[in-house]
């Protein structure tokens, strides 16, 4: 027969948080989010960075901040890493879609163009398994002109967004955030009842929706709409709330 006690476990939980301008502000910030993440971690719980980075991107900044993770999902949730760097999950643009993409925006001028695959990065367009495309521009004007063509043009294949300072990034349309988070969590046996996510730009917005989501007071127009009173000002005070139930 079952305790009390056993009763009234809590349950494991997941928080997912997006990388720049969440879960990195400044270096003060990070610092308290690090020290957040590791009390969250003790409790038995899971963290997870979901980011657009690439993968050496995103381990520069690990290695810089010394912060420690369960699983990253990287490129918008094209790819799924656990915290030993085994990919879990991969997801490659049809390589002709690649190429296509690659001749319609030749003759636009970008200030720095890129692809990446699961670890790699900057890596050319006919380099093959490409995860995601990466268009940098000189204004907001051509960088909005640029992401409404390719998701109206290709949106059968990928879904293309505006990342803020004029850059537009393209992954296959089999992947998001929410996809890769789902897939996380049936690993892991966690129902979505105990998933919590927080992010600031538009590839945050199916994690955001689709569970306990909250966004960053700085975030783009669509996540503060949809959030309303559901912002919050750093991951710390995120954790901090999740570990007192203050979040249901």
């Amino acid at each position: 027969m079952y305790s009390a006690h056993c009763r009234r476990r809590k349950m494991k939980k997941i928080l997912v948080s997006d990388y720049d301008r969440t879960f990195y502000l400044n270096k003060e910030g990070i610092k308290k989010n690090i020290e957040a993440v590791e009390k969250f971690r003790k409790n038995g719980n899971l963290f997870v960075i979901a980011t657009g980075r690439s993968f050496l991107d995103f381990k520069k900044k690990q290695y810089k901040y010394h912060f420690d993770y369960d699983y990253v999902i990287l490129n918008h949730g094209a790819t799924i890493l656990d915290r030993k760097g085994h990919i879990l999950d991969n997801n490659v643009i049809n390589n002709e879609v690649v190429l296509d993409i690659k001749k319609d925006v030749q003759d636009i001028k970008t200030k720095k163009q890129f692809c990446c695959s699961a670890k790699e990065s900057r890596v050319d367009f006919l380099f093959g398994n490409i995860t995601k495309i990466y268009l940098e521009y000189e204004s907001q004007n051509i960088t909005t002109m640029v992401n409404e063509m390719i998701n109206n043009k290709y949106g059968e294949y990928v879904n293309s967004y505006d990342a803020g300072w004029n850059i537009v990034e393209t992954i296959s349309s089999k992947c998001d955030k929410k996809t890769a988070i789902l897939k996380i969590a049936n690993k892991e046996g966690i129902s979505k009842n105990e998933i919590y996510t927080i992010g600031d730009g538009n590839s945050d917005f199916s994690m955001i929706k689709e569970f306990n989501g909250f966004c960053m007071e700085n975030s783009v127009l669509k996540l503060k709409e949809y959030c309303k009173d559901r912002t919050k000002r750093s991951v710390s005070d995120f954790i901090e709330d999740i570990l007192n139930e203050k979040i249901k």
